[in-house]
């Protein structure tokens, strides 16, 4: 969780004004809040931004239902990240029509043997409803989509899709996606709107991203980091190496 709270504010942290941690344990939550309040490594990010705030909830609390399902409800983006063999909240939190009312990019990576859930299999089943006219791209009306890193090894391995009852027609792989964004803004240059239904997914409906891991996805992170760690003079290069 440490580490996707960094790379949201490396990557787009003008845009991010509050963080809340939510965590089961007020104990760990707190380790998490003091160390970005107080560790060096955490300054720049901490005073790039005179809008941004942090705050914890955890189970603890004695509204912590209350406030779970408030601070669900109102992210523009939910990073889950634990090994939690139970649903981290209540499916209708998203899937209520006071939880449809905005879309939200759901990032589930902690989970990835098929008795492991972060999401409640309702919130997956949901979001690949079919209730879309045709279109040339299978998902592109839904206002919603689950993109998984891997057909193969999140239909073997991913508890929230298997429990779902996904099939691989229901799912849109990320390298996919990266194909229909690329196709729209070459539409886009050539003076078309693009892809709608790309727009679509991130402004009215909820999109899901199951992970499981493949050490493609370390390769390409890792890239990504060499990049802006020479961008932003960190580290120190090797030659030769």
């Amino acid at each position: 969780a440490l580490w996707h709270i960094r790379l949201a504010l490396l990557l787009r942290g003008p845009d991010i004004h509050h963080v809340h941690i939510v965590n089961r344990s007020f104990a760990r939550a707190r380790a998490l809040m003091t160390e970005i309040y107080t560790a060096d490594a955490w300054s720049h990010l901490r005073n790039a931004n005179e809008k941004l705030d942090f705050s914890i909830v955890s189970a603890d609390y004695g509204e912590y239902g209350r406030v779970l399902k408030e601070r669900v409800r109102k992210a523009d983006v939910l990073f889950c990240c634990t090994p939690s063999t139970a649903p981290l909240f209540p499916a209708e939190h998203l899937t209520s029509a006071e939880g449809r009312k905005k879309g939200r990019y759901v990032s589930a990576v902690g989970s990835y043997r098929p008795h492991m859930v972060e999401l409640h299999p309702d919130i997956l089943r949901q979001a690949v409803a079919p209730e879309h006219k045709h279109h040339h791209h299978r998902h592109a009306q839904k206002g919603g989509v689950v993109v998984v890193d891997s057909l193969s090894a999140c239909m073997q391995e991913a508890g929230e899709v298997r429990q779902a009852g996904l099939t691989p027609e229901q799912l849109v792989e990320v390298g996919e996606l990266l194909m229909v964004k690329k196709a729209s803004l070459q539409e886009i240059a050539a003076g078309g709107e693009g892809e709608v239904g790309l727009k679509k997914w991130l402004m009215g409906g909820n999109v899901i991203y199951k992970s499981v891991g493949l050490g493609l996805m370390d390769i390409c992170v890792g890239e990504d980091l060499v990049i802006l760690a020479r961008e932003r003079g960190y580290g120190q290069t090797i030659e030769g190496f």
